[in-house]
């Protein structure tokens, strides 16, 4: 689950990353059903990616990650809402 790396887009608005909540909610929730309803043997989930980064095929034009990586301030990191939504979801497990 990408954003692209508008240059016109605040850094403010780019931490409200509401496609990749819905993006991982939706998909946790399906897996759930797919344990319960169908009996799957889920062994663990992992989410690409941390932290935005370098993609072969994209290069810079796509944000990944969790955290919101500066490229233009030594690379300083700030965390999306996802990374609260993150700490709300495993908490609650």
């Amino acid at each position: 689950m990408d954003d692209s790396n508008n240059i016109f887009t605040s850094r403010k608005d780019t931490l409200k990353d509401t496609k990749r909540i819905n993006y991982h909610n939706d998909y946790l929730t399906n897996l759930l059903a797919a344990i319960k309803e169908d009996g799957c043997n889920v062994k663990g989930y992992f989410v690409w990616s941390l932290m935005d980064n370098w993609e072969w095929a994209a290069g810079f034009s796509s944000r990944f990650g969790l955290y919101y990586v500066d490229y233009k301030d030594n690379l300083k990191r700030y965390p999306k809402d996802s990374v609260n939504w993150f700490k709300n979801f495993l908490g609650s497990a």
